[in-house]
């Protein structure tokens, strides 16, 4: 995570230091070429020289931390792959568990509605006596 925010950080700079030297560095003339001592050709040639070890040195660095992030990211990776398998087990087991409830409750429900039909198979009894014998009651008073 700090990496990252060297990264951005470092990022940024290199933008304003570029955007910098962009608005400093003009198109050299050639007679300022031709005008330009030895001496001068060699301090320009040491300030290119310092740029490109500079710039070197930031690639280094740049490189490291992406190296150092690469690896974070495959570490990270690796610990999530790692947890995948158990997860997928347990996974596993919830639906077992699920499909073992169901089942349980088709039984249940299944039960439920047999009480339910020997309720009803005994109140259409119970009231076909209670018919009967009311009719009976009734022929014995006429």
């Amino acid at each position: 995570m700090e990496e990252s925010y060297f990264l951005q950080a470092s990022l940024d700079s290199s933008d304003s230091l570029s955007e910098r030297r962009n608005l400093g560095e003009t198109t050299v003339s050639p007679y300022y070429m031709k005008s330009m001592t030895p001496n001068a050709f060699e301090a320009a040639i040491r300030q290119k020289e310092g740029e490109l070890a500079s710039y070197m040195s930031r690639l280094a660095s740049l490189e490291a931390i992406c190296d150092s992030l690469a690896e974070e990211l495959r570490e990270k990776l690796l610990a999530e792959a790692a947890v995948l398998p158990g997860i997928r087990a347990e996974l596993e087991a919830l639906r077992r568990r699920h499909s073992a409830a169901l089942d349980l409750m088709g039984e249940r429900d299944e039960e439920v509605v047999e009480n339910i039909k020997r309720d009803k198979a005994a109140t259409e009894k119970l009231l076909q006596e209670t018919i009967e014998n009311h009719q009976a009651e009734l022929a014995v008073q006429k």
